[in-house]
């Protein structure tokens, strides 16, 4: 019997050093059966060059005339796919021979899983594994069930490697395509979307590496860290919380969330939706400020005089308790934040300077009064001709 088809699509936007090892990491599979869909963003350097001098009747290029960013792409791609089953991977990442092999087998062992992911390396450039302090054991991740990974997904965040992805066509079908509107946490709103209507299962071994570069080469990667990415991640993340609970068949809720309850015994439709107000408002990473997004829930509920009195009646939260709230620092702007600590480090910085300078200046006066002390002492006068005597025998 044949194998199913793997429809694999990458995206790339400027890779060309690293687009021909990605390719080759696809085309290299124990598993053959693929159809690998590359959608190039118009790109400008010679991306699209080395994938044509690849020849392999499994590569499909499809070229986009304008630049429009990873979400939009994607979806193009989506709407080439032929298999039962889709991957996913960006054209700086690699596959190991065995990845799609061994997803494949545990997807046919487990018909209960539609979608599972991989434990991932952290290599550089030069496809080292390395050690990365900023994602640290990010991935490293295992889920007990589909309420465990909607719980981490809402307080902590993204912890899947969208090159680790493999899934039943249908699953896509169901779930649509990339948010337009999303670009920093394209895939983190995509898994939750999934997470919402499947489980999802990560396998433990190491089947992929992810690629991190340095300093230099930063810009050659969407999910470095810099100022304008952080700020927009941020802001993305806020709206994927504000929306995380619409859809949420209730019981899945209650299962994933209630142990944060204000009441443990909350059921009906209008209890769990006061819960949701109240779990908007908790802390997210990275912040401990409270999320605009609960407060505006509240606002929508307090349009309504049932759950006014409902709040204050189960839940003893008044109007004046909401105004506490209202109160607080809402709008976090983590930039600003980081600046704010780095001024606060260098006024101690210079507080410590002045403070060492303050030293030094006192050990000069006290040296000065030392000399002083030698030169007008009688000792001093009287080997003067002595010095002098000495001076001329050196000259």
């Amino acid at each position: 019997m044949k194998e199913p088809l793997v429809s694999v699509l990458m995206v790339n936007y400027n890779h060309e050093e690293t687009i021909k090892e990605s390719l080759e990491s696809i085309l290299n599979q124990s598993y053959k059966n693929l159809q690998v869909i590359i959608v190039d963003d118009g790109s400008t350097d010679n991306s699209c060059e080395i994938v044509e001098k690849i020849q392999d009747s499994r590569i499909e290029l499809y070229k986009q005339k304008k630049n429009r960013h990873i979400s939009y792409v994607t979806n193009v791609g989506l709407t080439k796919v032929r298999g039962e089953y889709l991957a996913r991977i960006d054209s700086d990442d690699i596959w190991y021979a065995s990845k799609i092999e061994k997803q494949m087998n545990f997807l046919k062992v487990h018909p209960e899983y539609k979608i599972c992911f991989s434990l991932v390396d952290i290599i550089n450039a030069k496809s080292k594994v390395i050690s990365d302090n900023d994602i640290g054991g990010l991935y490293d991740i295992k889920f007990k069930d589909q309420a465990e990974h909607l719980e981490y997904f809402f307080f902590v965040g993204n912890c899947l490697a969208l090159s680790s992805v493999l899934m039943k066509t249908e699953v896509m079908f169901e779930v649509g395509g990339f948010n337009l509107g999303y670009m920093q946490s394209h895939d983190f709103d995509y898994w939750v979307r999934i997470a919402k209507k499947y489980p999802i299962y990560v396998m433990q071994e190491h089947l992929i590496g992810v690629r991190r570069f340095g300093e230099r080469d930063k810009n050659l990667n969407n999910s470095n860290t810099s100022e304008v990415n952080s700020t927009r991640f941020y802001n993305e993340y806020m709206d994927i919380r504000k929306h995380f609970f619409d859809d949420l068949d209730n019981e899945l809720f209650v299962l994933a969330f209630q142990k944060y309850f204000k009441c443990k015994d909350s059921i009906t439709e209008e209890e769990l939706e006061c819960e949701k107000a109240f779990l908007l408002c908790s802390p997210c990473n990275p912040t401990n400020s409270i999320p605009p997004v609960g407060i505006q829930r509240f606002l929508e509920l307090f349009e309504d005089e049932l759950y006014v009195k409902l709040l204050e009646e189960k839940y003893h939260f008044t109007l004046k308790d909401f105004y506490k709230l209202t109160g607080k620092h809402i709008y976090y702007d983590r930039v600003l934040e980081d600046r704010v600590m780095e001024n606060k480090l260098l006024k101690e910085q210079v507080k410590e300077l002045l403070n060492n300078n303050r030293g030094a200046n006192e050990e000069i006066s006290r040296l000065k009064e030392v000399i002083s002390e030698y030169e007008n002492s009688t000792s001093w006068k009287v080997t003067r001709p002595l010095r002098m005597l000495m001076k001329r025998i050196k000259g």
